[in-house]
């Protein structure tokens, strides 16, 4: 099979495309023959870590393709079935936090920037018959993680209202869309004007742009009111801003630092008005599960910001780092002839 492996780290980083043995199924598990992938903010971290994980190294977390193989003692899952995968590794059986198996596909496991890759069976499961191969790709990863934040720690819900930074990333597409399917109002912020007017198109009910100064209070200004709940990946600055924005007993949901790994705030501004900062990542397969049921009724679709064929990573890697970049990158597999 072919894959594009990472060979050396670095901003750009090196990949090389190689001939691999295809990938076999093991006890409980199943090769699957890959149809699209998607890059996440993930694959960039290791791609730019001198000290990541032992190279050379198949990145990828989200993919949709064909069950090629299975296991022995898999049920439930069958050669030919189209799936989607779960990339949330040995999660275990708590939902408030993962156990200590816990891992995500892409490194050091091989991932899916590749025509195949193995997986535990339990990570597969069908695609949603009304999403495009490149939309079912996309939606894995970020759209669990904006599952879990906007669901099960915001708790979006009609009569609450929901700050969401950030809008072009592509946790926050799925994030806007979720929230508003779920009924609740949904604000964000963004550099970008246009970034602004297409979360708006998704469903926001509007927005500022994080470069005012007063943005928290422009906000709240349009909002009407203080809002219940904030869900971030920036972190540094944002949090200081998102407390503002946020009415008492509320809640700030930090699942990334893209922007500083350090936040200084006012600590009054949580213990004396009775808020909650709640950390959080990928989810639990449950989650997962109800994300999928989610999608099967929904209106809407993942935003895929551009598509480039398996050959052209580094072309995808540049975009997924674009400042003008609105939702997904994906990665186009051809079947095998």
């Amino acid at each position: 099979m072919i894959a594009t492996r990472l060979v050396e780290p670095g901003d750009p980083p090196t990949f090389a495309l190689e001939q691999l043995p295809g990938p076999v199924a093991g006890p409980g598990e199943v090769v699957v023959s890959l149809r699209a992938a998607a890059l996440n903010r993930r694959d960039w971290w290791i791609w730019t870590d001198p000290a990541s994980d032992p190279l050379p190294v198949t990145l990828g977390s989200d993919g949709a393709g064909v069950v090629e193989s299975v296991g022995g003692g898999v049920d439930g899952v069958a050669v030919g079935d189209e799936v989607v995968i779960d990339a949330t590794l040995g999660w275990g059986d708590r939902e408030d936090e993962p156990g200590e198996a816990f891992d995500i596909l892409g490194s050091p496991l091989d991932g899916t920037f590749a025509e195949q890759v193995v997986v535990p069976a339990a990570n597969v499961a069908p695609k949603p018959a009304r999403l495009s191969w490149e939309e079912a790709a996309a939606l894995s990863l970020a759209g669990l993680t904006a599952w879990r934040a906007v669901v099960t720690c915001a708790e979006a819900a009609p009569g609450r209202s929901l700050l969401i930074t950030g809008a072009g990333s592509g946790v926050s597409t799925f994030a806007v869309q979720i929230a508003a399917a779920l009924g609740a109002e949904v604000w964000v912020t963004s550099g970008s004007e246009e970034k602004l007017a297409r979360a708006a198109a998704l469903g926001a009910a509007g927005g500022v742009s994080y470069r005012h100064p007063a943005w928290p209070e422009r906000l709240v200004e349009l909002a009407g009111a203080p809002l219940d709940a904030a869900i971030d990946s920036y972190g540094g600055a944002s949090w200081a801003g998102a407390l503002r924005t946020l009415r008492r007993g509320s809640t700030l949901v930090s699942f990334g630092d893209t922007g500083a790994a350090e936040a200084a705030i006012d600590v009054s501004e949580v213990y004396w008005q009775w808020r909650r900062i709640v950390g959080t990542t990928m989810g639990s397969p449950r989650e997962y599960r109800a994300l999928l049921a989610h999608v099967e009724t929904a209106s809407w679709r993942p935003v895929v910001d551009s598509v480039f064929p398996l050959a052209e990573i580094d072309a995808a890697a540049r975009r997924l780092d674009a400042p003008e970049r609105f939702g997904k990158v994906v990665l186009s597999i051809p079947k095998p002839s």
